[in-house]
């Protein structure tokens, strides 16, 4: 009888062993997210540990790269989901995330934080956080020309000058390739991009590169945002880094969270969605993606007088971009290549 005992009472164990671990792994919110939101002074480290300490659970932040990538590791992995949230993919991206199936729909309560004309074009799939408009930055103590439109970027004395992203790997290169065609439409901006080419020192993977070449002296403009000059100004003490507004008008990034399809952590999931329009987030964006918040009740800090607030925001048809968007890059990268 007490071996009887002893053995049901090493299988309670057993089993409630198993299922605390259980419960441990259900209380742990795996997010795929871009590199810059995880680095030592991103996004990550400032509000991760205040909504692990909402929720009483753990947060895995995992980095995939630029925005491109993070989806790309989303769509890998659709039959066998390893994330429960996504943050960062962006309007330009966006249709390629439908398209793919690989978000869940989800409309968080405090929406109405967000203005109507920050949104995504189908409602419920990404939550905004922040936005900002793509520009081209530039050093004004190595660059004579002022970069005011498109075409300002195809003087001759800005030869191998000009860093760019890739618009297959990363959302500020896709949103550059979709402002050429806002501008010049199709096939009109395919010999912008034959103008071009003569300029680009180089076409890196995403952002983080690109600023990196910038900043160690490498090229002296590179593909950016509007607000990136607030960022050189507050942290380097630095003025004479500007981004050039364009008389054609910026295009406009918007930049989500989403739950991940077949996530096993819904609710959690849903409660970092809405902690994430909260000002106790909202209120770190600025001095940490230097993007402006989407939650209309934050005050923008001083420096953000140096960024560029665009008069034209411009934005193209969303479902022609999914219906356009692979063989736009495939031209693109012909064009490059050749």
């Amino acid at each position: 009888m007490k071996k009887v005992f002893f053995s049901l009472l090493i299988l309670i164990l057993f089993f409630g062993c198993i299922q605390e671990t259980e419960e441990q792994k259900e209380k742990t919110l795996v997010i795929y997210t871009y590199d810059s939101m995880v680095s030592e002074y991103g996004l990550g480290v400032k509000v991760i540990p205040k909504f692990e300490e909402k929720c009483n659970c753990k947060v895995k932040l995992i980095s995939k790269g630029d925005a491109g990538q993070v989806l790309t590791a989303l769509v890998l992995e659709k039959d066998n989901p390893k994330a429960d949230v996504v943050i960062g993919i962006d309007n330009s991206l966006f249709p390629k995330a439908i398209e793919n199936n690989v978000l869940e729909k989800f409309i968080p309560n405090n929406m109405d934080l967000i203005p109507k004309d920050i949104r995504f074009y189908k409602q419920g799939y990404l939550t905004p956080y922040d936005y900002g408009f793509i520009a081209f930055v530039y050093d004004t103590k190595k660059i004579d020309v002022k970069l005011n439109s498109f075409n300002s970027l195809l003087n001759k004395s800005l030869k191998k000058k000009i860093v760019i992203e890739n618009p297959r790997t990363s959302s500020p290169g896709l949103a550059l390739l979709l402002w050429s065609i806002s501008v010049y439409g199709d096939p009109g901006y395919k010999k912008f991009w034959e103008e071009l080419k003569p300029n680009i020192l180089i076409v890196t993977n995403g952002w983080d590169e690109a600023a990196g070449l910038f900043s160690a002296g490498e090229a002296p403009i590179y593909l950016s945002y509007a607000t990136s000059p607030a960022y050189y100004a507050e942290f380097e003490g630095i003025n004479h880094f500007i981004a050039g507004e364009f008389k054609e008008g910026h295009y406009i990034q918007i930049e989500g969270t989403g739950i991940v399809k077949g996530t096993k952590n819904r609710v959690l999931a849903e409660e970092f969605i809405e902690f994430s329009l909260t000002k106790e987030f909202q209120k770190e964006i600025p001095f940490t993606q230097f993007m402006f918040p989407v939650n209309k009740e934050v005050e923008l800090p001083s420096a953000f007088d140096y960024a560029v607030h665009p008069e034209k925001k411009i934005e193209l048809d969303p479902e022609l971009i999914e219906q356009k968007q692979e063989e736009w890059i495939s031209e693109w990268e012909k064009i490059i290549t050749s």
